[in-house]
């Protein structure tokens, strides 16, 4: 259970990175990037070991393309019942040093990936996370989460339609995470060592805190609207601590 609250935790850090983003590793051993990051994954692979690109249960490989045919073999490859087939692209380099990149076209979608061969630590199991997979995380951290209000839940999110663009300033320990919206709602996510939530205010074009409509679900603030400014508030008076989060570079 652990092993999957975290893994549902780390697909949000997917979410805020969709021009480089890391691997994360699933429950079942596969590294996972986002599909439809603007950069291509990268995908090791080492001489002697074959790399295994997993796909999308139920997809159908149409076609496949490698710059480099000659030094790079690539074989189409599927498991599970009839039903629920998975395809698979075997992938393994002749030689280290290599570089060059792979077109998979399936009936659902295109991959596109950049390989490099060398000598040590290889990414033998890859695949993807889509969108469907973050609306689920969604409802399963609310679930799962602190601070969930009866019946709530996060809105339904398009995954190429987030903002991420926002700047941090102010007390360190109050500031989130990671910040983005969607066009109609504004997400923070919050740190979990963080002992207290602070109270969430829009601020205004002349610097007033204006209250605005949020709520609190997993790890996670979701303001209604997209606030040009926001401020997190600690304490009153003197021992009041602040951070804000602006829109924009």
């Amino acid at each position: 259970m652990l092993r999957q609250i975290s893994f549902v935790l780390a697909l949000f850090a997917f979410a805020v990175a969709p021009a480089v983003a890391a691997p994360i590793s699933g429950p079942d051993g596969v590294l996972r990037y986002p599909f439809g990051a603007r950069t291509p994954p990268t995908l090791r692979c080492m001489p002697l070991f074959v790399c295994d690109l997993v796909l999308e249960p139920g997809e159908s490989i149409v076609n496949v393309a490698v710059g480099d045919s000659v030094r790079w073999l690539i074989a189409p490859a599927s498991s599970g019942q009839a039903d629920t087939t998975t395809p698979h692209v075997l992938i393994k380099p002749t030689e280290s040093g290599l570089r060059t990149n792979l077109i998979v076209t399936t009936n659902r979608r295109a991959y596109y990936l950049t390989l490099v061969s060398r000598n040590a630590d290889p990414m033998l199991r890859i695949g993807f996370l889509y969108a469907q997979d973050l609306l689920h995380a969604f409802a399963t951290t609310a679930r799962m989460g602190r601070g969930v209000l009866p019946g709530s839940a996060l809105p339904q999110t398009a995954i190429d339609k987030l903002d991420f663009n926002y700047r941090l300033s102010g007390d360190r320990v109050l500031q989130p995470v990671r910040v983005f919206n969607d066009g109609a709602h504004t997400y923070l996510q919050m740190p979990s060592t963080i002992s207290s939530l602070p109270v969430l205010f829009s601020v205004g074009s002349d610097g007033g805190d204006t209250l605005v409509n949020y709520r609190f679900t997993g790890q996670y603030y979701v303001v209604d609207g997209v606030p040009s400014t926001i401020a997190l508030v600690d304490g009153s008076r003197k021992r009041q601590r602040r951070a804000l989060i602006s829109r924009g570079s």
